[in-house]
């Protein structure tokens, strides 16, 4: 009988508490109480829990092969048979290893079950390569089987990737969907940090205020985050933020915890833009922490908040119509749209498993309110204003099919597409650069849309729009 190693014991632990309590199960592994002391295993132990999460649908269907009653066996049996055959499939561990593991796992949970454990398992290894190579798949499906295996994503899902973004960008997010993300910082310039010793990384997008440190884990001891020096965000959801940086007036919807809050706001100091900033969310928790941030960070002048549902602005504005007088619009205008998340599905692993093809369907739930939000923000937008909407899905459902259907409306008629590198900000000198990164970067249409890679940033969509009339 060999030792359970500590990491595996804690992925192991930590699922099965993500599961009880549908927490996200890097949240868990984050407390101090839920992972190992030893930097390694701790790393381990995420490695695997994330992995799992990922792939689930995938190793379920592995191992229910060589189950005789998939249906009857309990949770904390099925999540260590899954531990141990994430590491064999996608880990490509040493079986005699990964198997031995696997049943210290299943019987430290369910010591009856330590036998039938070991025969699966070694089934399961026997027969890894073969499922990744999806042969038993007939001729013409194998290769789609194949890719969505290897990537650990449900078919549906990577065929719909493949008719929204064709086959090279489908083999792309999916060649980087079990690696882990490029982990980035915007910085505070009213209070940047002072330690830096964690190095700069390679420079992803030309970006005013981006920071991409050669090791992310040591800029966040520096606890650089803790005192407001910094907020980490993906390097393309802070060019789009940036995007929507301009003198005036701002609405910002679906705030979040505020991350764009922060870039737009810092940026804004930055270019030395006069502005005032409404953030308003549909969770007053995350305003609150939006709130508390900004105070803190010292980046609050000029923002003020509103919770609400945002399908319905007149009642979430009521206070800053009230302070106005009128019925205000806005000089710009953020949608930050609610949606499937597949451009961040490795930072979420939770996302694709939890996803259903109705979701994302046409005039399915997601797109369904986005078109309801987008055309609700639409009538706050000022005339010669702008309106962007913006996503961090990787569907065509959710992103230029829902422009599209928002122009063709009696709303959309007084919109037209504009080309992101002409937003005010890309006129300032400072951000000359970025603007001819964008004028690469988008569409024949005008619109950005990133498809995650091997060290690269996420998956975000955005259209800029502005009022003609």
């Amino acid at each position: 009988m060999s030792r359970l190693s500590p990491a595996r014991r804690a992925a192991l632990n930590a699922l099965l508490e993500a599961e009880r309590s549908g927490s996200f199960v890097r949240d868990v592994l984050e407390r101090a109480d839920a992972r190992p002391s030893d930097a390694r295993d701790a790393a381990f132990a995420l490695r695997l829990a994330l992995g799992v999460t990922a792939t689930r649908g995938c190793v379920d269907e592995l191992l229910d092969r060589f189950l005789a009653k998939p249906n009857r066996v309990k949770l904390p049996v099925r999540m260590a048979l899954r531990v141990a055959a994430f590491e064999l499939v996608y880990l490509d561990a040493m079986p005699e290893v990964a198997v031995s593991q696997g049943v210290e796992l299943v019987r430290a949970r369910a010591a009856s079950a330590a036998g039938m454990a070991n025969a699966v398992l070694r089934r399961v290894a026997e027969a890894r390569v073969g499922y990744l190579a999806a042969e038993d798949a007939l001729a013409e499906a194998r290769a789609a089987f194949s890719r969505a295996r290897r990537a650990g994503l449900p078919l549906w899902l990577v065929e719909q990737i493949v008719a929204a973004r064709g086959e090279a960008a489908a083999e792309q997010l999916t060649a980087a969907e079990l690696e882990p993300a490029p982990v980035s910082f915007h910085l505070n310039p009213r209070n940047a940090p002072a330690d830096t010793s964690a190095g700069a990384g390679e420079e992803l997008v030309p970006l005013p205020g981006c920071f991409t440190p050669g090791n992310a884990s040591a800029f966040i001891a520096t606890r650089a985050l803790a005192r407001g020096e910094a907020v980490a965000s993906d390097t393309t959801a802070q060019l789009i933020a940036t995007t929507c940086v301009a003198a005036g007036s701002c609405l910002e919807i679906g705030a979040g915890r505020g991350t764009k809050t922060y870039v737009m706001a810092a940026q804004s100091e930055r270019a030395g833009m006069a502005r005032t900033h409404v953030a308003a969310e549909l969770s007053p928790r995350k305003v609150e922490l939006n709130r508390k941030r900004l105070e803190e960070s010292g980046l609050a002048r000029g923002v003020s908040f509103a919770t609400g549902d945002c399908r319905h602005l007149d009642q979430v504005l009521t206070a800053c119509d009230a302070a106005a007088g009128e019925r205000v619009r806005y000089d710009t205008v953020l949608l930050d749209a609610p949606c499937s998340g597949t451009g961040t599905m490795r930072r979420h692993p939770e996302i694709p498993w939890r996803l259903e093809p109705a979701d994302v369907a046409p005039g399915g739930a997601l797109p369904a309110l986005q078109l309801a939000l987008l055309t609700e923000a639409s009538r706050r937008v000022a005339v010669g204003g702008q309106l962007v909407y913006a996503t961090c899905s990787v569907l065509a459902e959710e992103n230029e099919r829902v422009v599209d259907a928002f122009l063709a409306s009696e709303e959309g008629r007084d919109f037209e597409l504009a080309p992101l590198p002409e937003a005010p900000i890309f006129q300032e000198a400072l951000f000359h650069e970025t603007g001819a990164y964008l004028d690469e970067a988008e569409n024949e249409r005008g619109m950005l849309q990133t498809i995650p890679a091997l060290g690269r940033p996420d998956g975000h969509f955005a259209a800029r729009l502005v009022r003609r009339s």
